[in-house]
């Protein structure tokens, strides 16, 4: 595993762009349609662009059955489970809220990572990144949100359970580093839609709901950017720079937020707000800094060792004995 160059910094800053967006909108699809329905939308409207783009672009399937494994288990882990969750528990839990229990992920991914990877283990630089971002976003939303945890207890746990489902995946995923990008994006937006189709169609019957065109343009909004193009973009940081420097995207996301209704609404930030961006940003630099240790790449592959032995370990090529794809294809 290299450290991230620029590109991949602004890789990570553009998903942050598209997840701090994704809440608003989120709010508008829920006040129209159930959390089943945006959830199944949102994946079924991504899953159709991925496969438009594989086409034009000609890209290859994954290859395999641990890349087929893994491509079910990201989707139902990293998809189609937290959309449901986050969608039912936003329902009741204000976004300053919700930003606090999605932070939990970079913790609980680098310490998964220390355990189940051989290159991605714990830092005292990482250490550093998980504190700062953390107090970075509580200084965001404001220390007084904290008050509000277990208030709302099952919604509030309904969007832990997706936080720590994201970072099982993102882990899950190091599994398709030598996978076509293009492809396994869209096979795991095709394949999280198919779970929940069966749940949606049953329990809710969205057409007997009555229609609603922002409610469907936010879904088609939600579908295109911060699920199929994030989950390409996700798939890309973890090939080349790792499960742990992608999870930091989380500290961003509501700073993020923040900077969009200052563009859009004309918001003026609040002195915090500045404040907590640059902790955050902070954050992020020394999660990345080697701490009296030369940097450089991790000697080996550094696929073995990833949870689930079984489903996540990589062989140096894949199981039809093709050479490993560069980590930079699509």
């Amino acid at each position: 595993m290299t450290r991230p160059g620029m590109r991949e910094y602004v890789l990570l800053l553009l998903l942050a762009l598209m997840w701090g967006s994704s809440f608003t909108f989120i709010k508008i699809s829920v006040h129209a349609y159930s959390p089943l329905v945006v959830a199944c939308g949102r994946l079924s409207f991504a899953a159709l662009v991925l496969w438009c783009f594989a086409l034009i672009r000609k890209s290859d399937m994954p290859k395999g059955k641990r890349a087929w494994a893994s491509t079910f288990l990201v989707a139902l882990i990293g998809n189609a489970i937290p959309f449901f969750l986050i969608s039912y528990g936003e329902t009741r839990v204000d976004a300053g809220l919700a930003a606090i229990l999605m932070s939990t992920v970079p913790l609980t991914t680098v310490v998964l990572a220390h355990f189940f990877t051989d290159d991605e283990k714990l830092s005292l630089g990482k250490v550093i990144g998980v504190v700062l971002g953390t107090i970075g976003v509580i200084v965001l939303v404001g220390p007084e949100t904290l008050s509000g945890l277990g208030g709302e207890f099952l919604f509030q746990l309904a969007i832990l359970v997706a936080a720590v489902g994201y970072a099982i995946s993102s882990l899950v995923a190091r599994n398709l580093r030598d996978q076509p990008r293009i492809g396994s994006t869209a096979v795991i937006l095709t394949f999280a839609a198919l779970m929940l189709m069966p749940f949606t169609l049953i329990l809710d019957q969205p057409w007997n709901m009555t229609w609603d065109f922002e409610g469907a343009l936010a879904i088609m909004y939600l579908g295109m950017f911060p699920t199929g193009i994030a989950m390409f973009l996700i798939l890309q940081l973890i090939a080349v720079a790792g499960a742990s420097f992608l999870v930091f995207n989380n500290y961003l996301v509501p700073a993020v937020g923040v900077l969009i209704s200052f563009i859009v609404l004309s918001e003026v930030p609040q002195p915090n707000a500045l404040v907590a961006l640059a902790i955050i940003l902070g954050g992020i630099a020394a999660s990345q800094m080697r701490f009296g240790r030369k940097s450089g790449p991790v000697k080996g592959d550094g696929a073995k060792s990833d949870p689930m032995a079984s489903v996540m370990e990589v062989p140096e090529g894949n199981e039809n004995g093709e050479k490993a794809v560069d980590p930079h294809r699509v």
